[in-house]
């Protein structure tokens, strides 16, 4: 079985796009807080909304990709993404800033389950490796997120965020226009053909442990559980060290950018790393050196200063977001009967949580400072090691796959 490289280029790509939204939307709050004089309790209910959106919806676009044909949602879900984000420069008040959240979140639920599927049908047998390709395409989206936030805002204020929609509106015509080689990837991969063709649709993989419960529901809440933990770590660093370098070191709106940027950037290379890692020492031995490597960055950027702490927050990017895709590929195997809805779960509900750890992280600063947001995020790659060495590894999946 070959990886399909045009097709993976071409939903890698929208990926990109889609993704913009989410690295863009830490720094329009970053340029909207004194607009509409935002406590940083407010910037990551915000955040929540947006995460929300993207995560407790995308399970439900994973169970009707399962279902149904639904191959129309990549366009969509790039357009929706794009135009939500256009809005963010025109918001009148902060409730209407939370409903366009919403809505831009929205769009990145419907592109990622049905994405990510047609991604692991286009990857052959070097599953890992074709999903790392799909998932760089994301990550090097959420990395020029604040850089073309800043550019459109130094075009024309706030109102340059119209330009987000020019750029989506662009991919999702591509998109539409692609969808029957998109479509005719199955046919070009056979297992895939063969297990969307045997698998009743919507029903959970069957092989149980003697009690009737499928054998994957403990790992795959476990495997969650973590995804969640190295989430609450990516989004506290995403939106609050624009606010850390803005408003508590004094730093310009574009150092802040390219602070944001080196951090995204850098987890495109640990993503371009990561699945080819995987695929040879095994899905869990590079989890469990991501979480494991986190906890000393973390503690280290608290207590060092200046170009150290350039090098950290670009170690702290590569480490985190390294293992996106090996996550994801991880869940498909556990539930390879329920593709979409693995992808949602892990993809949108997973890394969607990080909204709540902006959240309770952005309680933290306005309580005890901005500082005291990175001194608490040590706590969640401590909780996610833990639960990394109780994940099935390569030898377990493989059994259980048989059976």
């Amino acid at each position: 079985m070959q990886m399909n490289k045009k097709i993976l280029a071409l939903l890698g790509t929208g990926h990109a796009i889609t993704d913009i939204s989410q690295g863009a939307l830490p720094m329009m709050l970053a340029f909207l807080q004194p607009a509409f004089a935002l406590s940083q309790l407010q910037v990551g209910v915000v955040m929540l909304a947006f995460n929300l959106s993207s995560s407790v919806i995308q399970p439900v676009f994973g169970i009707l990709s399962d279902r149904f044909r639904a191959v129309w949602l990549i366009p969509l879900g790039c357009l929706l993404s794009g135009a939500g984000m256009a809005l963010t420069g025109f918001s009148t008040n902060y409730p209407v800033l939370l409903l366009i959240a919403l809505v831009s979140g929205l769009g990145v639920a419907a592109y990622h389950p049905e994405g990510s599927k047609n991604a692991r049908l286009a990857s052959g047998a070097r599953k890992a490796t074709g999903m790392s390709l799909f998932s760089v395409g994301g990550n090097l989206g959420f990395a020029s997120g604040p850089v073309l936030a800043t550019f459109f805002y130094g075009l024309a204020g706030l109102h340059g965020s119209a330009g987000f929609l020019v750029l989506n509106s662009i991919m999702a015509v591509l998109l539409w226009l692609s969808l029957a080689g998109i479509t005719s990837t199955p046919s070009e991969t056979g297992d895939i053909a063969r297990q969307i063709k045997d698998a009743t649709p919507g029903v959970l993989h069957k092989k149980t442990v003697g009690n009737g419960m499928p054998w994957f529901v403990i790992p795959i809440a476990m495997l969650v559980t973590v995804v969640i933990m190295r989430s609450f770590v990516h989004f506290g660093l995403v939106t609050f060290l624009p606010q850390y370098y803005v408003h508590y070191l004094q730093h310009s709106e574009k150092y802040a950018a390219a602070i944001i940027s080196l951090f995204l950037f850098a987890g495109v290379f640990g993503t371009l790393i990561g699945g080819p890692a995987a695929d040879r020492w095994g899905l869990k031995s590079v989890i469990i050196a991501s979480m494991a490597s986190l906890i000393p960055l973390l503690y280290l950027f608290i207590h060092l200063q200046g170009f150290w702490t350039i090098i950290i927050v670009a170690l702290m990017g590569f480490v985190i977001i390294s293992t996106f895709s090996v996550t994801v590929v991880m869940g498909q195997e556990m539930m390879p009967d329920n593709v979409g809805l693995a992808s949602g779960l892990l993809l949108g509900f997973g890394i969607g949580m990080g909204g709540v750890g902006a959240t309770m992280l952005g309680w933290v600063a306005d309580r005890w400072g901005l500082p005291a947001v990175f001194e608490t995020m040590i706590v969640f790659p401590v909780i996610g090691l833990l639960l990394a060495f109780l994940l099935p590894g390569r030898e377990e999946l493989a059994r259980r796959q048989q059976v």
